[in-house]
């Protein structure tokens, strides 16, 4: 009897132990999270706080802004981004607005994302300043295949006919060319290929001259850069005649002078001598391709 009696002393004493010290443990804990709950209260009231307008939902390009798809959120004041809102109505104010980029949802609406007063959302709303937006006909073949999207960057390759010896010489012209929309699709956000007609490319105004001559006179083609690849391509013109050993070597000393050296022919003259009474002139003439100029045929006499 008196060692049953022990045994539950020894259990009542160890369970009451542990229910003590558990006890305490869990104060401990509940103690030390309201200080934190203090201390971050009070980090709090030291900061002063503001409010931003971010966005509750992904808003893609075009996308019409509401109400409903707006937020506001507290900020640190200091921290409000330049060009943010701080309240719904500082958004719609001015008439109806849309994104002209892709905004996240959580992220604060900034005026840079979103058309002006009842704007509309367009390549101009987008293009960077000095910039000019030119668009160039494609297909599956040169659009690669559908899968340059809005945003991506591109080389531009233009094949053209050798008007001298007739072989197929290709170039690239422009390099690193940002892409703004695909037909009349600018939403950097697409992730499907698409077969496009038409891509509209951003480039200063002589680069959008480049391209419209380049258009004229040949055929142009899409290369699609690696995200991220801002490399310079060390490449020179490339001749049908590359591929069967016929193309001719270029002249020693031969320098490229660029695209319009590309476009052009140079064209040989001879001298003909005009002789009218006593007196007598010399003129330079081009050779149209096959004939020769000899002294005899150079001279011509009234």
């Amino acid at each position: 009897m008196n060692t049953k009696i022990l045994i539950m002393a020894g259990l009542a004493v160890t369970f009451g132990a542990t229910s003590y010290f558990a006890g305490n443990k869990w104060l401990d804990s509940q103690a030390q999270a309201r200080l934190s709950e203090i201390e971050s209260e009070r980090n709090m009231q030291s900061v002063e706080m503001s409010t931003v307008v971010v966005a509750t939902d992904q808003l893609r390009f075009g996308e019409k802004l509401t109400e409903e798809k707006l937020k506001e959120v507290p900020w640190p004041k200091e921290a409000v981004p330049e060009g943010g809102f701080t309240k719904i109505s500082e958004v719609m104010k001015d008439g109806e607005r849309k994104a002209i980029k892709t905004i996240e949802a959580g992220e604060p609406l900034l005026a840079v994302k979103l058309t002006g007063e009842n704007g509309r959302a367009g390549l101009a709303g987008i293009i960077a300043d000095g910039m000019r937006a030119v668009t160039i006909p494609v297909d599956m073949v040169n659009g690669v295949g559908g899968f340059v999207m809005p945003g991506d960057r591109v080389d531009i390759v233009l094949t053209k006919k050798d008007r001298e010896d007739g072989e197929q010489v290709a170039k690239i012209i422009m390099e690193n060319v940002k892409v703004l929309s695909i037909d009349q699709d600018a939403d950097t956000r697409g992730d499907a290929p698409k077969v496009a007609k038409s891509v509209t490319l951003e480039t200063d105004s002589g680069g959008a001259q480049k391209l419209a001559l380049a258009n004229s006179v040949g055929r142009i083609s899409l290369l699609l850069r690696g995200a991220g690849d801002e490399d310079k391509v060390a490449s020179g013109d490339m001749s049908s005649g590359d591929f069967d050993g016929t193309s001719k070597p270029k002249e020693a000393g031969a320098q490229d002078d660029g695209f319009l050296s590309f476009l052009k022919t140079e064209k040989k003259f001879a001298t003909v001598t005009v002789v009218k009474r006593e007196e007598s002139t010399a003129h330079s003439v081009p050779i149209e391709k096959g004939e020769t100029a000899t002294a005899d045929s150079a001279n011509k006499v009234q």
